[in-house]
C-alpha cells in the first residue's frame, strides 16, 4: 500500500494566509503607537488605551484616556477604518433636554474628524457619551496623532462644560 503524503498540504494554506495578511494594507497600531512614543495598555476587550496629555494653562497637563479599536471594520473597496474614541461623560438616566441637539449642531459646525455619539449604557444605567473618530487603517502617523489629540481635546472640553453646568 502506497500512501500519498504531500508535505506541502499544510504548508500551502499557511503561506496563503500569511500573504493575505501582509497585503491587507493596514498598519499595525502597536507599531504606530511605539513610533509616536505613546504608552498604551490593552483593555479587557483587546482594544488599545492610550493616555494623552493635553496642555492646560491652570494645571500644566491634563491626562485623557483615548481608546483605539483593535480591529478595523471593512468598508467597500477594501477600505478598512479604525475607531478612536474618548468618553466625555457618563450621564445618569435620560440625556438632558437640548444636549443632543447641541451636540449634533456642534458636530456639524465645528468637528472636522469626528462626532458625538452614545456608546451604550453602563451597568448602573448611565448613558456613555463619547467623541468618536473613524480613520482609515492605512492612515499616516501624522493623521493618527492628529486624531488622538482631537479626540482627547474634544472629550475633555465637553467633560469640563458638563461639569460646570452640574456645578461639580
Amino acid at each position: 500500500m502506497i500512501l500519498n503524503r504531500n508535505p506541502y498540504r499544510l504548508l500551502v494554506p499557511v503561506i496563503v494566509l500569511l500573504a493575505m495578511a501582509s497585503c491587507s494594507g493596514g498598519k499595525p497600531i502597536e507599531k504606530q503607537l511605539k513610533k509616536l512614543k505613546l504608552e498604551y495598555h490593552l483593555d479587557s476587550e483587546g482594544d488599545y488605551r492610550v493616555q494623552m496629555f493635553i496642555p492646560d494653562n491652570n494645571s500644566g497637563n491634563r491626562e485623557v484616556e483615548v481608546g483605539i479599536s483593535a480591529h478595523a471594520e471593512l468598508l467597500e473597496n477594501n477600505v478598512r477604518v479604525r475607531d478612536i474614541w474618548s468618553v466625555a461623560a457618563r450621564i445618569p438616566g435620560k440625556i438632558p433636554e437640548g444636549l443632543a441637539e447641541n451636540l449634533l449642531k456642534d458636530s456639524w459646525a465645528s468637528r472636522k474628524l469626528g462626532a458625538w455619539a452614545l456608546a451604550g449604557t453602563t451597568s448602573q444605567g448611565k448613558q456613555v457619551l463619547v467623541y468618536i473618530i473613524r480613520i482609515p487603517e492605512s492612515s499616516s502617523l501624522k493623521v493618527l496623532h492628529a486624531a488622538l489629540i482631537d479626540c482627547a481635546v474634544s472629550s475633555l472640553g465637553l467633560h469640563d462644560a458638563l461639569t460646570v453646568l452640574d456645578g461639580v
